[in-house]
């Protein structure tokens, strides 16, 4: 049986961990080198100098430059991020309440988007060259180029400006405190309906096309014309025998769409004012609260590494083509 070495493994970790370092180091850089300072939010122009320095010095901004660094390399590492600025609450908490919103979210519009992708792509890649394939495959390039936001906008414009099916935001009907938990399935499934299609309606278009192309190349395969010879039907020859050999690009692609999903919740958590870890960025960036957006940016990217790794794991896991440990 083939194994995953440890030496693979390690190195895939080594280079995970030294693209963190950096990320981490460029917020930093980015930190000083912009205009003004990171308490700017927080000066008031009643404020004496020796005020001033007080919150300086709670920030740790009165340290030199080169302690400034390790400490912010040291509190990163264990996620620990200081004071938001706009709040005086801790980062990480602000970032932990808005977590279980943005995968309440992304979580269905995942599955969503894989499942209708795969379907689709199974069924185009079996009838590869038709009429159908070509429809199927245009209308996917389109909705792929589609910006997340654009699609949004026209979904809150239709559904709910003009019939008035859906809200147009946030994750609970306002001003309401408390509801019985049936009420609060209905009003979450409600609310969340047009920002899960505006990233269902756009990523699914991935998933089909990997799985047309794979479906292309294993439909003229030797193990496919030996099951139509025992008897089986077409939908079963193209679903046990076809898609199930094809599927391998596409789950390790999942993980790379979800980091791809990742990209567009900051801009359809905004558009449907989703309180998510995206729509936290979006404030903490108007609000001047740089503590935050740092924190909003480095978990993001960390999440992103980290996927990017568990795919490469993954990949040479389940796919037996590929040696494991080897350097290619």
């Amino acid at each position: 049986m083939v194994r995953i070495t440890g030496r693979y493994l390690l190195r895939r970790v080594a280079i995970s961990v030294v693209t963190i370092y950096i990320l981490a180091s460029l917020l930093f850089v980015l930190m000083h080198a912009m205009p003004g300072s990171p308490i700017d939010a927080l000066v008031g122009p009643g404020m004496t100098t020796e005020q001033i320095e007080n919150i300086e010095q709670r920030f740790g901004l009165n340290q030199p430059i080169w302690r400034q660094y390790i400490e912010f390399i040291t509190s990163v590492t264990v996620f620990d991020f200081g004071y938001s600025v706009q709040t005086l609450e801790p980062v990480r908490d602000r970032l932990l309440d808005r977590f279980v919103p943005t995968i309440v979210l992304f979580a269905p519009a995942f599955m969503l988007q894989y499942s209708l992708g795969t379907i689709i792509g199974t069924f185009l890649g079996w009838k590869r060259g038709t009429k159908t394939d070509l429809a199927g495959f245009t209308t996917g390039l389109f909705m792929y180029s589609i910006p997340f936001f654009w699609l949004g906008w026209i979904l809150v414009g239709a559904f709910s400006y003009e019939l008035g099916l859906f809200p147009s935001g946030s994750m609970m009907p306002p001003y309401t405190s408390s509801f019985h938990w049936l009420d609060a399935v209905i009003n979450l499934v409600w609310h969340m309906t047009l920002p899960v299609l505006s990233l269902a309606l756009v990523g699914w278009a991935g998933p089909m096309l990997i799985m047309r192309t794979t479906m292309q190349d294993v439909v003229d395969a030797d193990y496919v014309d030996f099951a139509r010879a025992q008897g089986y039907d077409e939908p079963t020859v193209m679903t046990r025998f076809g898609a199930r050999n094809a599927l391998i690009p596409v789950i390790t692609q999942g993980i790379i769409g979800i980091a791809f999903m990742i990209d567009g919740s900051v801009i359809v958590e905004t558009v449907f004012s989703w309180p998510g870890i995206g729509q936290l960025l979006v404030d903490a960036i108007f609000a001047k609260d740089l503590p935050t957006a740092l924190a909003a940016f480095y978990t993001l990217g960390v999440l992103i590494v980290v996927l990017r790794l568990v795919t490469d794991v993954v990949y040479t896991m389940i796919d037996p083509r590929i040696e494991f440990g080897g350097e290619a």
